[in-house]
């Protein structure tokens, strides 16, 4: 166990640094709005888990990776993949990075 938070911030990747920067800011949201909204507007928070519990089975599979490829392969590796997803989804979405 300690092996993994050794590799976790002694060997960052893409992927780790994410999902570091969105649990950091994540948890605290997701408590602020149990403690202050509505229950019946759970429908957010639970969103928000979800997001994180995939964030976390990413981490996952990319601290399996880097046991098997070297950590510079892999961070460059999951920025070609990021970038051209989201060049991909910029181009068959008109142009546009909204939500609407």
């Amino acid at each position: 166990m300690k092996n993994v938070f050794y590799n976790l911030f002694k060997k960052p990747t893409f992927i780790s640094i994410i999902f570091i920067i969105m649990v950091t800011l994540g948890i605290p949201l997701i408590v602020y709005q149990l403690f202050t909204f509505d229950p019946s507007s759970s429908l957010g928070i639970t969103i928000e888990v979800i997001f994180l519990v995939i964030l976390f089975a990413l981490l996952m599979i990319d601290r399996f990776l880097l046991l098997s490829i070297n950590n510079k392969k892999l961070s460059v590796i999951e920025m070609i993949l990021i970038t051209g997803y989201l060049a991909n989804y910029y181009f068959t979405h008109d142009r546009s990075f909204s939500i609407g």
